[in-house]
């Protein structure tokens, strides 16, 4: 397990670490005991209700095919990906026919040499129940999340809020 799903991991346990992570990762990092690598400076995004955000040059294990084909595109055309990082529902549905849902607010980030973008999964409602974007998001029950999905090396694409269409 690398660094970064170490961090993610105790924020899925720990709300308290949660927002000590979010609120300076180098310091929450330190008191976890993980080493973050020398000279990065770690930003930390939580995903919501309403809210997804996407990693450029993250990890792509468990990533659908559609939210795979936008990353990758991302890293071989700067323009799509300018395009991409500034409106995501429209170069999603100009670029592959890809229809996000409108009530999904979606941010794309990019890794670079001097950043890491760490993703952090919605947290569990305190009474366990779930949203009405989950509700209509999910079949047969909850989806709790097993790896975690985020960081450096991911992005929320495995979330069921990611449910997209296609229009092509």
């Amino acid at each position: 397990m690398s660094s970064i799903d170490v961090l993610v991991s105790k924020a899925i346990e720990s709300a308290e670490f949660r927002e000590k992570l979010i609120a300076n990762p180098a310091t929450a990092a330190r008191e976890a005991g993980v080493a973050l690598p020398s000279g990065i400076k770690v930003v930390v995004h939580q995903d919501l209700a309403d809210e997804a955000h996407a990693v450029i040059g993250g990890q792509t294990e468990g990533v659908p095919a559609e939210a795979l084909q936008l990353l990758q595109k991302a890293q071989q055309d700067a323009g799509f990906k300018a395009r991409l990082i500034a409106d995501p529902a429209t170069a999603a549905k100009a670029e592959f026919g890809i229809v996000l849902p409108p009530t999904l607010k979606v941010c794309v980030h990019e890794n670079t040499s001097e950043i890491c973008h760490l993703v952090l999964p919605p947290a569990e409602p305190a009474t366990g129940a779930l949203s009405d974007l989950e509700l209509e998001a999910v079949a047969g029950g909850k989806n709790k999340p097993g790896k975690p999905p985020g960081g450096c090396f991911g992005g929320p694409f495995g979330d069921p809020r990611w449910a997209v269409r296609k229009t092509r």
